[in-house]
């Protein structure tokens, strides 16, 4: 949530709070989507209450490399260069626009799942 608000903060949007109740989904859809090997299958199967959006870095190497390399390149996505912005604009565009959407104001939640392989997925879930 730290480094999800520091963007924000790029962008002068007031920091989200740390949606601590909603953590056990979001590390229930970091492991789901591991074993299914799509990123936001359990988000998209509503395998649990996950909120209103959602990024997800699927198959990194550390916990460190999520938050330093996986958010920063969702964040360099940009604003959309649109309103609305759907289709092929939100594929481009969408991780950017959760980070720093404004109508998801209640929290986000981070969950993460390291594989047998070691390979680490990571969920962040908006509310």
């Amino acid at each position: 949530a730290a480094r999800v608000n520091q963007f924000r903060a790029c962008v002068c949007l007031p920091p989200l709070p740390r949606w601590n109740d909603g953590e056990a989904c979001a590390n229930q859809d970091a492991q789901y989507d591991s074993q299914q090997n799509v990123a936001h299958a359990g988000f998209q199967a509503r395998i649990c209450t996950s909120g209103n959006a959602q990024d997800e870095c699927p198959n990194w190497k550390s916990a460190t490399q999520v938050i330093s390399q996986c958010l920063q390149q969702m964040f360099n996505e940009g604003p959309p260069p649109t309103t609305p912005c759907t289709g092929s604009c939100y594929s481009t565009h969408g991780h950017y626009i959760n980070m720093t959407g404004t109508s998801y104001k209640s929290g986000v939640a981070c969950g993460f799942y390291t594989t047998s392989s070691g390979s680490m997925w990571a969920a962040q879930n908006f509310k």
